[in-house]
C-alpha cells in the first residue's frame, strides 16, 4: 500500500525532541531547508516501510505456501520453459 502526501493535504502538528548540536549545525541552513517537507517524506518512507513489513509478515504462510507450489509445479506451465 503506497501512502501519498499531497502539498493540499490537511497539515497536523507534530513536536519532536531533535539533538541540541544537529540543530545547531542546520542554523546556517534553515533557510534552505523545508524540515516540514522532509519531514514528511522521511515518515511516509518509514511508514511504507513498516506497513510492507507488515502485510509480509500476516501473509507470510500464503507466501511460503506459494513459494513452496512454484518450487514444485514451476513459475509457469511447461509451454512458456525457454532453456
Amino acid at each position: 500500500m503506497k501512502t501519498h502526501c499531497y502539498l493540499t493535504a490537511k497539515k497536523g502538528r507534530l513536536s519532536l525532541s531533535i539533538n541540541q548540536e544537529l540543530l545547531d549545525r542546520f542554523e546556517p541552513y534553515k533557510q534552505q531547508v523545508n524540515f516540514s517537507a522532509h519531514a514528511e517524506q522521511m515518515l511516509t518512507r518509514m511508514l511504507e516501510g513498516l506497513e510492507n513489513r507488515s502485510w509480509a509478515e500476516r501473509n507470510a504462510e500464503h507466501l511460503a505456501t506459494h513459494g513452496m507450489d512454484i518450487t514444485k509445479t514451476g513459475l509457469a506451465g511447461s509451454e512458456f520453459d525457454r532453456i
